[in-house]
């Protein structure tokens, strides 16, 4: 390339030198062509061509000399080339010998990448795990804020190091241990009335906590306990003879749910608190269904002396005493000489007269039955209306205070069902005692009636020989 150029430079070198040469000798012969003559002419134009050719000796020396020059630079540059050709294949063997290299690294690091991202990934879940038993571990109330130090752990782009899986390891093994002791020590405890309270606190393997005041509630979120109160003799007993092991034994409370079954045993109400959360439509469906189990049962009293009477009557028709049958057999003796028909109708009317008194009370029996369960219903949709109301003015984010609320509206509807169904038995069964002594009653009036129709035809059937004969006496006397 370095030749080429030097080449190119020297032709033009020399086509530069003749063109100024010929550019002058025409200039002369422009100049002297009508001041010389032909033979000065002539010898200008030798001189001119001698000029011409002393300066194409001298480039065509200096081309010469410029060629050895390039020829042998043209001879190391060759060199060169073919040294830095031999370079660039063993710079591209190189390079392709990384290349694979490089893949195989690659390929070595999206493996141990997985395998990470794996690690990584059970790390976030154990931190979660743990966070969330830290949450309501009751141990937390002795060492607080480890919940806290998990909190960076747990991000879904958290990539941890050697010191944070140390960390959750010590986290780990610190619960672990805890879970295992049997502690007792001094913690400040929220009293029932919210004041605080520093109280000997005895804690069982995270699952109980307790002092000689009652049982303790962790709450999660001060990382603290409250006293659960009332307490049941069960559990101040249980606590009790935590101190006074029997044979090598300690009987105590241990609740695996975190406190839910203890703070469900000390919210458990007593049975007169009951009623009063039901209210006041809660006290009528209790009176109401006094009122009609009082009715009921005086009246299942009456009838069922009513219908031993009656059976005591059945077998001594021949002795009156003050039951209903023995005042339908006073009808039929009082109107003992009235024909069938007289006597059906003196029966009916007594037994009409009867039944008033066998139905007695079983009307309101069955009004109370109904009107119970609609008092529920209206204590029901007050107490939601209340609560609802509630909510709106406040506001409340608390599940647990909305199905409270519900709770006790629902207590009516519970009070009026407890009232309404042994209201309905007592009627169904009072309805039946009833209809079995008017099935009495009739079967007995039907019997009598059949007896006063008998005697009616023998009556008949004696008189018609007495007829005939007074006949045949008259004829005879014709």
């Amino acid at each position: 390339m370095t030749i080429t150029i030097s080449l190119l430079r020297g032709v033009l070198s020399t086509l530069s030198t003749r063109c100024n040469a010929v550019i002058i000798a025409t200039s002369l012969l422009m100049f002297n062509v009508n001041a010389t003559p032909l033979d000065d002419l002539l010898k200008q134009v030798q001189q001119s061509n001698v000029a011409e050719t002393k300066i194409d000796n001298e480039a065509l020396t200096r081309f010469k000399s410029n060629l050895a020059t390039q020829k042998a630079n043209l001879a190391k540059q060759a060199k060169r080339n073919q040294a830095l050709q031999q370079k660039m294949t063993q710079l591209q063997n190189t390079i392709a010998g990384n290349n694979k290299l490089i893949l195989a690294k690659q390929k070595l690091a999206n493996s141990e990448k997985s395998d990470l991202d794996k690690v990584f990934s059970e790390f976030r879940r154990a931190s979660q795990d743990l966070r969330g038993q830290l949450n309501k571990s009751p141990l937390s109330a002795t060492l607080p804020g480890r919940a806290t130090q998990l909190s960076p752990y747990s991000e879904a782009n958290y990539e941890p190091d050697l010191v944070a899986i140390k960390h959750l390891w010590l986290l780990f093994t610190e619960q672990m241990v805890a879970s295992s002791k049997v502690t007792t020590a001094d913690m400040l405890v929220t009293m029932a009335d919210g004041s605080k309270k520093t109280l000997a606190v005895t804690q069982i393997a995270g699952f109980t906590a307790f002092t000689a005041q009652g049982p303790l509630l962790y709450q999660a979120g001060s990382e603290s306990y409250q006293l659960l109160t009332p307490t049941t003799t069960d559990m101040a007993a249980r606590i009790a003879a935590f101190s006074q092991p029997s044979e090598g034994f300690v009987s105590t409370l241990i609740d695996p749910s975190d406190g839910a079954l203890l703070a469900r045993a000390a919210q458990t109400s007593a049975w007169w608190q009951i009623f009063s959360d039901a209210g006041v439509v809660g006290g009528i469906i209790v009176a109401v269904g006094i009122i009609g189990m009082i009715i009921g049962l005086f009246r299942l009293l009456v009838l069922t002396r009513e219908a031993k009477k009656i059976e005591l009557q059945k077998q001594q028709l021949d002795k009156l005493t003050n039951n209903s049958l023995g005042r339908i057999i006073g009808v039929a003796e009082r109107h003992e000489h009235s024909n069938t028909d007289e006597l059906a109708r003196f029966l009916d009317e007594a037994i009409l007269a009867e039944l008033p008194e066998c139905r007695k009370g079983l009307g309101s029996i069955a009004v109370l039955a109904t009107i119970a369960p609609l008092l529920g219903l209206l204590g029901t949709v007050a107490g939601m209306i209340e609560t609802f109301q509630a909510i709106t003015a406040y506001g409340n984010s608390d599940p647990q205070v909305l199905s409270s609320g519900i709770s006790q509206a629902l207590l009516t509807t519970k009070f009026g069902l407890i009232a309404a169904v042994p209201l309905m038995l007592l009627h169904s069964l009072l309805m039946s005692k009833s209809d079995s002594i008017l099935h009495v009653i009739e079967h007995q009036s039907a019997g009598l009636l059949a007896q006063r129709q008998q005697r009616l035809s023998l009556y008949a059937n004696e008189a018609e020989p007495r007829v005939m004969t007074h006949q045949q006496q008259a004829i005879g006397n014709v």
